[in-house]
Protein backbone atom coordinates (compact mmCIF):
# COMPACT_ATOMS: atom_id res chain seq x y z
CA UNK A 1 0.00 0.00 0.00
CA UNK A 2 1.35 3.35 -0.99
CA UNK A 3 2.28 6.00 1.59
CA UNK A 4 -0.04 8.33 -0.31
CA UNK A 5 -2.98 5.95 0.10
CA UNK A 6 -5.70 7.79 2.05
CA UNK A 7 -7.18 4.42 3.09
CA UNK A 8 -4.11 3.10 4.91
CA UNK A 9 -4.20 2.02 8.55
CA UNK A 10 -4.92 4.95 10.80
CA UNK A 11 -6.81 5.81 13.96
CA UNK A 12 -9.67 7.42 12.04
CA UNK A 13 -10.00 4.21 9.99
CA UNK A 14 -10.32 2.12 13.12
CA UNK A 15 -12.84 4.56 14.61
CA UNK A 16 -14.89 4.47 11.43
CA UNK A 17 -14.78 0.67 11.47
CA UNK A 18 -16.06 0.58 15.06
CA UNK A 19 -18.92 2.86 14.03
CA UNK A 20 -19.77 0.83 10.91
CA UNK A 21 -19.79 -2.45 12.83
CA UNK A 22 -21.87 -0.97 15.63
CA UNK A 23 -24.37 0.47 13.18
CA UNK A 24 -24.62 -2.49 10.80
CA UNK A 25 -24.41 -5.41 13.20
CA UNK A 26 -25.90 -3.60 16.20
CA UNK A 27 -29.11 -2.87 14.32
CA UNK A 28 -29.49 -6.52 13.31
CA UNK A 29 -28.66 -7.66 16.86
CA UNK A 30 -31.37 -5.37 18.24
CA UNK A 31 -33.89 -6.85 15.80
CA UNK A 32 -32.91 -10.38 16.83
CA UNK A 33 -33.20 -9.64 20.55
CA UNK A 34 -36.47 -7.75 20.04
CA UNK A 35 -37.95 -10.63 18.05
CA UNK A 36 -37.05 -13.10 20.77
CA UNK A 37 -38.26 -10.87 23.61
CA UNK A 38 -41.61 -10.26 21.99
CA UNK A 39 -41.99 -13.81 20.72
CA UNK A 40 -42.29 -12.77 17.08
CA UNK A 41 -42.47 -15.69 14.69
CA UNK A 42 -40.83 -16.20 11.31
CA UNK A 43 -38.20 -13.52 11.92
CA UNK A 44 -35.13 -15.79 12.02
CA UNK A 45 -34.91 -16.07 8.24
CA UNK A 46 -35.23 -12.29 7.76
CA UNK A 47 -32.73 -11.63 10.56
CA UNK A 48 -30.31 -14.17 9.12
CA UNK A 49 -30.57 -12.45 5.73
CA UNK A 50 -30.06 -9.03 7.32
CA UNK A 51 -27.03 -10.24 9.32
CA UNK A 52 -25.51 -11.79 6.20
CA UNK A 53 -25.98 -8.55 4.26
CA UNK A 54 -24.48 -6.51 7.12
CA UNK A 55 -21.41 -8.73 7.46
CA UNK A 56 -21.01 -9.01 3.69
CA UNK A 57 -20.98 -5.23 3.42
CA UNK A 58 -18.45 -4.87 6.20
CA UNK A 59 -15.94 -7.34 4.74
CA UNK A 60 -12.84 -8.16 6.78
CA UNK A 61 -12.33 -10.50 9.72
CA UNK A 62 -15.93 -10.33 10.97
CA UNK A 63 -17.12 -11.63 7.62
CA UNK A 64 -14.44 -14.33 7.75
CA UNK A 65 -15.58 -15.42 11.25
CA UNK A 66 -19.16 -15.63 9.97
CA UNK A 67 -18.00 -17.79 7.05
CA UNK A 68 -16.15 -20.10 9.44
CA UNK A 69 -19.04 -20.34 11.91
CA UNK A 70 -21.34 -21.39 9.08
CA UNK A 71 -19.15 -24.47 8.50
CA UNK A 72 -19.30 -25.73 12.11
CA UNK A 73 -22.26 -28.08 12.62
CA UNK A 74 -24.73 -26.81 15.25
CA UNK A 75 -22.69 -23.68 15.99
CA UNK A 76 -25.54 -21.54 14.67
CA UNK A 77 -29.27 -21.98 14.14
CA UNK A 78 -29.89 -23.56 10.71
CA UNK A 79 -31.35 -20.37 9.16
CA UNK A 80 -28.26 -18.39 10.13
CA UNK A 81 -25.79 -21.10 9.07
CA UNK A 82 -27.43 -21.39 5.64
CA UNK A 83 -27.45 -17.64 5.05
CA UNK A 84 -23.91 -17.04 6.33
CA UNK A 85 -22.63 -19.93 4.21
CA UNK A 86 -23.55 -17.89 1.12
CA UNK A 87 -20.74 -15.47 2.04
CA UNK A 88 -18.25 -18.22 1.15
CA UNK A 89 -19.16 -18.29 -2.53
CA UNK A 90 -21.26 -15.17 -3.04
CA UNK A 91 -19.51 -12.39 -1.16
CA UNK A 92 -20.86 -9.04 -2.31
CA UNK A 93 -18.27 -7.22 -4.45
CA UNK A 94 -17.26 -3.59 -4.24
CA UNK A 95 -18.27 -1.45 -7.23
CA UNK A 96 -16.37 0.19 -10.06
CA UNK A 97 -15.81 3.43 -8.13
CA UNK A 98 -14.02 1.44 -5.41
CA UNK A 99 -11.89 -0.35 -8.00
CA UNK A 100 -10.80 2.90 -9.64
CA UNK A 101 -10.00 4.49 -6.27
CA UNK A 102 -7.93 1.47 -5.16
CA UNK A 103 -6.05 1.30 -8.46
CA UNK A 104 -5.23 5.03 -8.28
CA UNK A 105 -4.01 4.57 -4.70
CA UNK A 106 -1.77 1.67 -5.71
CA UNK A 107 -0.54 2.61 -9.19
CA UNK A 108 -1.29 6.32 -9.56
CA UNK A 109 -3.71 8.25 -11.73
CA UNK A 110 -2.38 6.64 -14.92
CA UNK A 111 -3.05 3.11 -13.68
CA UNK A 112 -4.96 2.14 -16.83
CA UNK A 113 -1.78 2.59 -18.89
CA UNK A 114 -0.47 -0.66 -17.35
CA UNK A 115 -3.24 -2.65 -19.02
CA UNK A 116 -4.65 -3.07 -22.49
CA UNK A 117 -7.86 -4.24 -20.77
CA UNK A 118 -9.05 -4.16 -17.17
CA UNK A 119 -12.46 -5.52 -16.15
CA UNK A 120 -14.00 -3.26 -13.49
CA UNK A 121 -16.43 -6.03 -12.52
CA UNK A 122 -14.73 -8.61 -10.27
CA UNK A 123 -14.42 -12.26 -11.18
CA UNK A 124 -14.54 -13.18 -7.49
CA UNK A 125 -15.05 -11.40 -4.18
CA UNK A 126 -14.05 -12.55 -0.70
CA UNK A 127 -13.72 -11.21 2.84
CA UNK A 128 -10.46 -9.27 2.38
CA UNK A 129 -10.42 -8.46 -1.32
CA UNK A 130 -11.61 -9.22 -4.81
CA UNK A 131 -10.08 -10.35 -8.10
CA UNK A 132 -10.36 -8.71 -11.52
CA UNK A 133 -9.38 -10.02 -14.92
CA UNK A 134 -6.99 -7.86 -16.89
CA UNK A 135 -4.67 -8.01 -19.85
CA UNK A 136 -1.20 -6.47 -19.61
CA UNK A 137 0.14 -4.28 -22.40
CA UNK A 138 2.26 -7.31 -23.39
CA UNK A 139 -0.90 -9.36 -23.98
CA UNK A 140 -0.42 -11.51 -20.89
CA UNK A 141 -3.66 -12.43 -19.08
CA UNK A 142 -3.65 -11.29 -15.46
CA UNK A 143 -5.64 -11.79 -12.29
CA UNK A 144 -5.46 -8.55 -10.30
CA UNK A 145 -6.30 -8.87 -6.61
CA UNK A 146 -7.46 -5.73 -4.83
CA UNK A 147 -7.46 -5.63 -1.07
CA UNK A 148 -10.46 -3.85 0.43
CA UNK A 149 -9.68 -0.39 1.79
CA UNK A 150 -7.95 0.02 5.12
CA UNK A 151 -7.95 -3.70 5.92
CA UNK A 152 -5.22 -3.30 8.55
CA UNK A 153 -7.46 -0.87 10.46
CA UNK A 154 -10.42 -3.20 9.97
CA UNK A 155 -8.44 -6.19 11.24
CA UNK A 156 -7.31 -4.33 14.37
CA UNK A 157 -10.80 -3.00 15.08
CA UNK A 158 -12.51 -6.33 14.37
CA UNK A 159 -10.12 -8.28 16.59
CA UNK A 160 -10.79 -5.84 19.45
CA UNK A 161 -14.53 -6.23 18.93
CA UNK A 162 -14.23 -10.02 18.71
CA UNK A 163 -12.45 -10.01 22.05
CA UNK A 164 -15.44 -8.20 23.56
CA UNK A 165 -17.83 -10.73 22.01
CA UNK A 166 -15.68 -13.62 23.21
CA UNK A 167 -15.62 -12.24 26.75
CA UNK A 168 -19.43 -11.96 26.67
CA UNK A 169 -19.62 -15.52 25.36
CA UNK A 170 -17.44 -16.74 28.25
CA UNK A 171 -19.92 -15.18 30.69
CA UNK A 172 -22.80 -17.21 29.21
CA UNK A 173 -20.92 -20.40 28.31
CA UNK A 174 -17.71 -20.84 30.33
CA UNK A 175 -17.33 -24.40 28.98
CA UNK A 176 -15.68 -23.01 25.84
CA UNK A 177 -12.63 -20.87 26.60
CA UNK A 178 -12.33 -18.39 23.74
CA UNK A 179 -9.20 -16.64 25.02
CA UNK A 180 -6.91 -18.79 22.88
CA UNK A 181 -9.00 -17.93 19.80
CA UNK A 182 -8.60 -14.23 20.48
CA UNK A 183 -4.82 -14.60 20.83
CA UNK A 184 -4.66 -16.66 17.62
CA UNK A 185 -2.97 -19.56 19.36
Amino acid sequence: MSDLDPERNRFSGRAMRYARVATNVGGVAARIVGGRLFGLENVDDRNATALTAALGGLKGPLMKVAQLLATIPDALPPDYAAQLATLQSQAPPMGAAFVKRRMIAELGSEWRSHFSHFDLHPTAAASLGQVHQAIAQSGEKLAVKLQYPDMSSAVEADLAQLEVLFSLHRQFDPAVDTRAMARGS
